[in-house]
C-alpha cells in the first residue's frame, strides 16, 4: 500500500501589504494596524501518495505559486496543517536558492549543503549535475551572467540529480529551449517511474495531463475543483473558453430572411460533447426550403474558442451534387479520425 507523503489540511496564507515601508515600523511600535490583508490562499487541502502526480492549474494570481512555496518550505501557512515526508527538491522562481555572485559550481555545493548532503556525496553528484545541465565552461562563471534558460538548466539539474522523494516544479520549465525541455520531461518520467511524487504548476494542459494523475484548480486562492486530472482539466478549459468568448467583441448582424432556414442540428459520436483525437465526429442537420426547386450545398467551419478558424469544408468542394427537389432536407456527415488537439471548439453551419 502506497505511503502518504503529503497531507495538507485547510491551508491558508494571508499577506500583510503596507502602503509605505515606514508603516511597518509604525505598526510595530504603536500596535495599530497600518496594513491591508491579502488572502493568497484559503482553505486548501489534499493528500498525495508515493508515486502520484498533482497538476496545479489556474489563472495568474490564483495562488498556485503560494501553495508550492508552502509545500517547498519557502514560506509557512497562516492557518492550516501540513505534513511532508521524504526529501523535497523544488524548482520555483528562476534564481531562487542561487547566490548571484557565486559560480554555478559553487551554487551546486551551496544547494547540496542546504539539502543536507555531505561533502563526499556532493563530490559524487556534482559531475552528474554539470553533465546533465550541459552548461560547459559557464559552470565556472557567476550566476549573474546566466540567461534565464541557463539558470533553469542548472536549477532543474540540481533538483533531479538529488533523487528526491518529492519533486515540485513551478512554471520555470517554460523558459527553456525545446531540446532541454524534452530532456527535462524524459527525466521527470524516469523519476515518476521510480516512484517519485510530483507536483507541477503549469499553463500547458498537455504536460499536466501527461504527467499527473490528479489536478487541483485554484481560483482566487480557493480550490475550485480537485480530482482526476482529465475531469479537472476539462472543467478549467471550459471555464477559459467561456471567459474568452465572453470577452470577445460580438458583432451585431442584421436579421435576414432567406430562401431556407435550419430546423435542427445535432452532433453524433463522442461522449457528452467530448471527443478524443482520432475519433469520428458526426453532424446531423435539417433545413427547410421555401421552394422545392431551390438547390443547396452545406458548408461547415470549425473555430477555436478564441475565434481562429482552423478547418472548413463544404459539399460542393467534395464534388457532391446540390440538394434540391424538396422543401425538407436532411443531411448527415462524418469527420473520420478527428485531427484536433485538446481544447474547446465551435462548429458553424452554412447553406450555400
Amino acid at each position: 500500500m502506497s505511503k502518504t507523503l503529503i497531507q495538507a489540511e485547510h491551508l491558508s496564507k494571508t499577506y500583510k501589504v503596507f502602503t509605505r515601508p515606514v508603516d511597518r515600523f509604525v505598526e510595530a511600535v504603536t500596535g495599530r494596524p497600518r496594513h491591508q490583508k491579502v488572502e493568497a490562499l484559503k482553505d486548501v487541502g489534499f493528500e498525495l501518495k508515493e508515486g502520484e502526480g498533482l497538476g496545479i492549474v489556474g489563472e495568474n494570481g490564483a495562488g498556485k505559486s503560494t501553495l508550492l512555496k508552502i509545500l517547498s518550505g519557502v514560506t509557512v501557512p497562516t492557518e492550516g496543517r501540513l505534513r511532508v515526508e521524504g526529501r523535497v527538491a523544488s524548482l520555483l522562481e528562476l534564481g531562487m536558492g542561487f547566490h548571484s555572485e557565486l559560480t554555478g559550481r559553487q551554487n551546486i555545493r551551496l544547494n547540496a549543503a542546504m539539502m543536507g548532503f555531505t561533502d563526499e556525496e556532493t563530490d559524487v553528484k556534482t559531475p552528474r549535475i554539470i553533465d546533465f545541465s550541459e552548461l560547459g565552461e559557464f559552470i565556472d562563471r557567476p550566476i549573474k551572467t546566466y540567461s534565464s534558460g541557463m539558470a533553469m538548466r542548472l536549477g532543474f539539474s540540481i533538483a533531479v540529480q538529488v533523487e528526491p522523494d518529492i519533486l515540485i516544479i513551478d512554471e520555470a520549465l517554460s523558459v527553456g529551449d525545446g531540446y532541454f525541455q524534452k530532456k527535462c520531461m524524459d527525466e521527470i518520467r524516469r523519476l515518476l517511474d521510480r516512484g517519485c511524487t510530483f507536483l507541477f504548476c503549469s499553463h500547458a494542459m498537455y504536460y499536466v495531463s501527461h504527467f499527473c494523475d490528479q489536478a487541483l484548480w485554484l481560483r482566487k486562492g480557493q480550490a475550485e475543483a480537485f480530482g482526476e486530472v482529465a475531469g479537472v482539466v476539462r472543467e478549467y478549459e471550459s471555464f477559459l473558453a467561456k471567459k474568452s468568448k465572453k470577452n470577445r467583441p460580438q458583432e451585431s448582424l442584421p436579421e435576414k430572411e432567406g430562401p431556407a432556414s435550419f430546423t435542427a442540428a445535432r452532433m453524433l459520436g463522442g461522449q457528452d460533447g467530448v471527443y478524443r483525437r482520432g475519433e469520428s465526429l458526426g453532424i446531423e442537420v435539417s433545413w427547410q426550403a421555401e421552394k422545392p426547386d431551390l438547390s443547396f450545398h452545406l458548408g461547415v467551419a470549425i473555430d477555436r474558442s478564441d475565434g481562429v478558424q482552423i478547418m472548413s469544408f463544404s459539399s460542393h468542394r467534395d464534388g457532391r451534387d446540390p440538394l434540391t427537389g424538396s422543401n425538407q432536407h436532411h443531411l448527415r456527415l462524418w469527420i473520420r479520425d478527428l485531427p484536433l488537439l485538446r481544447g474547446e471548439f465551435e462548429i458553424y453551419l452554412f447553406l450555400l
